[in-house]
């Protein structure tokens, strides 16, 4: 342990050298490479995404229920962030973010392109440049391999082509479980691996099975308004989703009751990379693609129409080897950071123009000693720029005008109070680093159009296709408007 631990530190003092903190994300200077190292040497990378997992629904993050056992222990052993935060709180555009490293002005997503582009390189293109064995078992159409999730991957397994109907959820993660503990109970032997999973629970409807489903139906779950059924998500639970008569606690229950029943899941899969062998030289990275509104803000059991914390807001735990257990970090993270942060750990060379940074220094025990400003985006053209205490939130209006408010976060948690005329110095300093965000990410989007010109198409939904993410509540997916 005390040779793994000099290597990290080694690690650490050359991710400073290489990325020092930024006061602000937009202006972050171009990445800087590390020098590689013999493959064989490399630690293994295991990334597990749970999708629409809140943080705050974690025990490790101070949850009430006692929704993640597994969790809780694997946290215990690494590295908390306690304020991380996605870039984009909708699946597609989340893990485009998160597997490029980059903002949308760079790496071409939009509407027209709801996909990872191919001109852009990913972290398991990176990796698998590098002599890593990839491999993915997912579960959730926005990430099929026709939008490119697929790019780097020797091998990308998608769940739901396997099992029908698309109703049985908990099947296919356990079909993703069982992939893993195979792979991990005897991974590549002649080269280190990076392994993806991604577990779509919890995401809408919340439908755990037993023992899951009555498992937190506790006090709690009688508590809250009696839920009326809606079309949409404001007001009320969605009508094909209602169950009648019962009160908001109840679906918050439900949704708790999916934690548990992934949560165990993961255990299973951490098992066999400890009983494998491989436990040791293997660095884990546990996190989401967006959180859920389960109520805030007047919205209901789904994620993205806004960029208030409760959409972006996600777990982020990262257990290296030779780091010290336990560490919680207060330090800004972004989903951003997993491709600094996995790249420079490996000592792969580091992509172009990231937007994040390396987190290895926050890992090791390591506080930001200047402040970092976090940024976030949607499809609806909201756009917030935000620090420790105060979020900007810039949302563009039907005269193509920018609306700017202002929330301390520190004062109203929830985000429910405007107090930009109250702050006027901090809402002058949030307006302006929005404004300076928005004209660098045009001067990119000048040569992103230009490489976009020569992109092929993306390829059409199937109505197939289309019926599912339907059920799953995306309504409006592009490519999916005639369904």
């Amino acid at each position: 342990m005390k040779t793994a631990w000099t290597v990290l530190a080694v690690l650490v003092a050359l991710a400073g050298l290489a990325r020092s903190p930024q006061a602000t994300r937009p202006e972050a200077a171009p990445s800087a490479a590390l020098p590689a190292r013999p493959v064989a040497s490399r630690m293994n990378v295991l990334l597990i995404t749970i999708d629409t997992l809140r943080a705050d629904h974690l025990g490790t993050y101070g949850y009430r229920r006692k929704t993640s056992p597994r969790i809780d222990a694997l946290a215990a052993e690494g590295a908390v962030f306690e304020q991380a935060y996605t870039y984009w709180p909708k699946t597609r555009g989340s893990f485009v973010m998160m597997m490029t490293g980059l903002r949308p002005s760079l790496n071409g997503y939009r509407k027209k392109n709801p996909g990872i582009v191919g001109f852009n390189a990913t972290l398991a293109s990176a990796l698998n440049e590098a002599g890593y064995a990839t491999a993915a078992v997912v579960d959730n159409l926005n990430v099929a391999a026709q939008h490119g999730y697929d790019k780097g991957f020797d091998r990308y397994r998608e769940t739901w082509a396997e099992i029908e109907p698309f109703e049985k959820e908990m099947e296919r993660s356990r079909l993703i479980t069982e992939d893993a503990v195979r792979y991990l109970a005897s991974p590549p032997a002649d080269r280190p691996f990076f392994l993806w999973l991604h577990y779509v629970n919890p995401h809408a409807p919340y439908t755990p099975p037993a023992p899951f489903d009555t498992m937190f139906l506790d006090g709690d779950a009688n508590s809250g308004p009696v839920l009326r059924p809606v079309k949409g998500y404001r007001g009320g639970v969605r009508e094909e989703w209602e169950v009648p008569g019962k009160r908001l606690g109840y679906y918050v229950a439900q949704y708790d009751g999916e934690i548990a029943a992934v949560d165990q899941e993961v255990g299973k899969v951490l098992d066999s990379l400890r009983n494998g062998g491989a436990w040791a030289n293997t660095m884990i990275v546990l996190s989401s693609d967006h959180g859920e509104s389960l109520g805030e803000h007047d919205y209901y059991f789904d994620h993205g129409e806004n960029v208030h914390d409760p959409c972006l807001r996600v777990p982020l735990i990262m257990r290296v080897p030779g780091a010290p257990p336990g560490v919680r970090s207060r330090a800004l993270a972004s989903t951003l950071d997993l491709v600094p942060t996995i790249l420079n750990a490996t000592k792969t060379a580091l992509l172009p123009d990231l937007a994040g940074r390396s987190l290895l220094a926050q890992v090791a025990g390591q506080e930001d000693a200047n402040g970092v400003k976090l940024f976030g985006e949607n499809e609806h053209h909201h756009t917030t720029g935000f620090d420790g205490r105060f979020k900007t939130i810039a949302i563009l209006d039907d005269t193509s005008a920018w609306r700017f408010s202002l929330y301390d976060r520190v004062a109203d948690p929830g985000e429910t109070r405007d107090v930009a005329r109250s702050a006027p110095d901090a809402m002058r300093v949030g307006r302006r680093d929005l404004e300076l965000a928005f004209d660098r990410w045009e001067r990119e989007w000048v040569r992103t159009r230009a490489k976009l010109e020569g992109a092929p198409p993306p390829p059409p939904m199937s109505e197939e296709d289309c019926l599912r993410l339907k059920q799953m509540g995306y309504v409006g997916t592009p490519g999916c408007e005639n369904y």
